[in-house]
């Protein structure tokens, strides 16, 4: 997180700084919540060795690659998943195998032992095939599909469960059906083709709503309206999404209702209708804790709330970081320290202050352009003006051009005379005090 500090152009606060957060989208970015998240998982990893938990394993070995596991941590995963490896072909059950060759395949991918996370998960595939376990051989083809799109063939994975999808129709299982067909959802989405992920999902909600499971509905809903919102389909993603949302009510499936709420939210901030986002009062309350955490130095609580936050930055505008924070920067010159133990780069890593960007009013830029015998008329009085730096020698001009709807001619022209003027105009901020 790298601020921003701006002067305003009043004279009332001409002399504060003000904390700009336009470059600081995601506060909190270096805490390291990443590095806390995967020893947690190898700890969950290993608590699982020796159990018959070995779909806990699975997970376990997912959260720690998803939360960008390091060389060792892996190395100490590998180990133990092979150990658990062993132990199942010894007779641990074909389950606990399949369980544990997927988690092996995500280790040897993140590893980029591309070929031999394939093989792995391809084992994975036949074991959960074999025992008509319907997740386990979604999770597998998940694997594979990942495998493969790594060798960069991600169009094979697509294939691989495609096939397995078509010999399950064949023998008329929906339980399986369903869980191949949120896998390929879920795979289209990672490619970025939101058609053929809608196409899926619809079907597994089909299915789900066929057979009352209105938990697996509301999942399969809300991927439907995060593809609708990929596509720019605002107002549809959002009623998508409310129907997700009162699946996960009718399922009492209060995760499912947190991820559909923050789903909602998401929208309305993107459609410009923060205030219609259910998530925005728990939005500006976080940052209401924050700002109390850091001047109360409560490092727990100023972790948990960056936390909460960091999930809802979206609804939450820029200015409202501003007037909680800064108020707080200004008076208490030891916040900034106390941000920097909780994780926050204010720039100085690289020896540099920050940047400085100075705003000047309109009419007193074109005031002075008169005073100094220089007197543009409205169509050329398209500079609103701001300067950047914090000696002279590294001023650079800015400028934010706009003039009112014109004439004829001018728009005929293709170009605006005044605003092309304003480039040559801005540069005079640089001698301004």
């Amino acid at each position: 997180l790298k601020p921003t500090w701006l002067e305003p152009s009043s004279g009332q606060h001409s002399r504060q700084w003000a904390f700009c957060a336009p470059m600081a989208l995601s506060v909190g970015t270096g805490s390291g919540g990443g590095a806390v998240a995967a020893e947690e998982a190898l700890e969950k990893l290993e608590r699982c060795q020796g159990t018959s938990d070995t779909e806990g394993a699975a997970g376990a070995v997912h959260e720690l690659v998803g939360a960008g596991a390091s060389s060792t941590q892996l190395e100490v995963a590998s180990d133990t998943v092979s150990a658990m490896v062993q132990q199942a072909r010894a007779g641990g059950g074909k389950v606990a195998l399949g369980h544990v060759l997927v988690a092996s395949a995500e280790i040897m991918c993140a590893q980029d032992s591309d070929q031999l996370a394939l093989d792995a998960a391809d084992e994975a595939v036949a074991v959960f095939r074999d025992a008509r376990h319907g997740k386990g051989l979604a999770s597998a083809l998940d694997a594979g599909f990942r495998a493969h799109a790594a060798l960069g063939e991600p169009k094979a994975g697509l294939r691989a469960a495609n096939r397995e999808l078509e010999s399950i129709r064949t023998a008329g299982d929906r339980k399986m059906e369903v869980c191949v067909l949120e896998m390929l959802a879920h795979a289209h989405a990672l490619l970025e083709e939101p058609h053929s992920a809608i196409n899926a999902a619809k079907q597994a909600e089909e299915i789900h709503r066929s057979t009352g499971d209105k938990e697996g509905e509301g999942t399969a809903l809300l991927r439907i309206a995060e593809m609708r919102w990929a596509l720019g389909e605002l107002a549809e993603a959002t009623e998508v999404a409310r129907q997700a949302y009162a699946a996960f009510v009718a399922a009492k499936s209060t995760w499912g209702q947190e991820q559909a709420k923050a789903t909602i939210s998401s929208l309305f901030a993107t459609r410009g209708q923060m205030e219609k986002a259910p998530n925005r009062q728990e939005a500006v309350n976080a940052l209401r804790e924050l700002a109390r955490a850091v001047e109360k130095r409560d490092m727990n609580e100023a972790k948990a709330a960056e936390e909460r936050l960091n999930k809802m930055r979206d609804l939450v505008s820029d200015q409202e970081v501003v007037e909680h924070l800064q108020p707080l920067l200004q008076k208490d010159v030891g916040a900034m320290d106390f941000l920097k133990q909780l994780g926050w780069n204010f720039g100085e890593t690289e020896g540099l202050p920050g940047t400085l960007i100075k705003q000047f009013p309109h009419e007193a830029f074109y005031l002075h352009t008169v005073m100094t015998g220089m007197g543009f008329g409205p169509q050329f009085r398209s500079v609103h003006p701001w300067r950047k730096g914090r000696v002279q020698t590294d001023y650079h001009a800015i400028t934010v051009s706009q003039l009112p709807e014109t004439e004829a001619w001018q728009m005929e022209l293709g170009f605006r005379p005044g605003i092309i003027d304003s480039t040559f105009q801005s540069l005079s901020v640089i001698h301004f005090p």
